[in-house]
């Protein structure tokens, strides 16, 4: 028997057929999409590129958190199909509700069980980050790890998560309130492209400003080096994940440059789910590795 059962919630960037495969529980976050309430969990790449392309074309839609109830009936059903101990993963709560309405409902629940325990982690992170985390959940889970030992091994890799965006719509962020009006219309005719990171508290945190595409590429590259090949003596044995919101030019550049910067690493590639990507715009590019502990800005 395995040593704990793994959930999530859909803010990671994994099809929900991959999760399946891999046994991992998910709850499905909502948004608000032309009035409708919607839960969707890409389920391939095609259905990705369509929501991106709607997004393209002005869907603005708005994301919901899941409630305390919400939560309390995911755990109930996996406690009835499933022994062992769950470690369930939250989208960040610098960016949301969803981990304190998890740890709510978790704790009303373990009140009553006798042999069994809910552990709620708050990733700190979102898409990217949050498919690192499973997937070394997954290994731990599956060499038999003690679940104390596995959340202190998830907390480690959590808080040395480097997650860097390359925004690919200012207009996104001025929605956000990230950035004025005029500001975006400025960047956007400037071509300039804000860096984002997600800070040690787990919020996003506008880092820098460069001027062009290739200019934000070179400077997160600078970013792997500093704060992942200098900083984790693994660093060239791990994986450097990216993601994207819909296809884009950046995005094949992006990953041709660390291809050609790093040509032995591996690049695992993926989709921005469609709550964060509702937040983020069409067109943006995530690079996430494990390296330097995150900043704090």
């Amino acid at each position: 028997m395995s040593s704990f059962v793994i959930s999530v919630d859909s803010t990671g960037d994994r099809f929900a057929p991959d999760l399946d495969n891999q046994s991992v529980h998910h709850v499905t976050m909502k948004r608000i999409q032309n009035g409708v309430e919607v839960a969707e969990h890409f389920e391939n790449a095609n259905q990705a590129n369509a929501f991106y392309e709607s997004i393209k074309k002005g869907l603005l839609p708005t994301t919901v958190a899941i409630n305390e109830f919400e939560h309390g009936e995911h755990f109930k059903r996996i406690l009835k199909s499933t022994k062992g101990d769950i470690i369930h993963l939250t989208l960040s709560s610098g960016l949301s509700l969803t981990y304190d309405n998890a740890a709510k409902a978790a704790e009303e629940i373990n009140v009553g069980l006798k042999s069994r325990r809910i552990y709620v982690v708050d990733t700190l992170v979102a898409t990217i980050g949050i498919d690192c985390m499973i997937d070394e959940l997954v290994r731990l889970r599956d060499k038999n790890v003690p679940v104390i030992e596995a959340i202190d091994r998830i907390k480690n890799l959590r808080d040395h998560l480097q997650g860097w965006v390359i925004s690919g719509d200012l207009f996104h962020l001025r929605r956000g309130g990230r950035i004025s009006g005029v500001k975006a219309t400025i960047g956007t005719i400037l071509n300039v492209k804000p860096i984002i990171t997600i800070n040690r508290n787990g919020k996003l945190a506008i880092e820098s400003k460069q001027r062009g595409a290739s200019n934000a590429i070179s400077y997160i590259i600078d970013k792997m080096n500093e704060l992942g090949e200098r900083a984790n003596p693994n660093f060239l044995n791990q994986a450097i994940y990216l993601t994207r919101t819909g296809e884009s030019q950046l995005y094949s550049d992006f990953k041709s440059a660390i291809q050609k910067k790093y040509p032995n690493i591996e690049i695992k590639e993926s989709h921005v789910c469609p709550i964060i990507g509702t937040h983020l715009g069409a067109g943006s590019v995530i690079a996430l590795w494990e390296g330097a502990e995150r900043l704090e800005i």
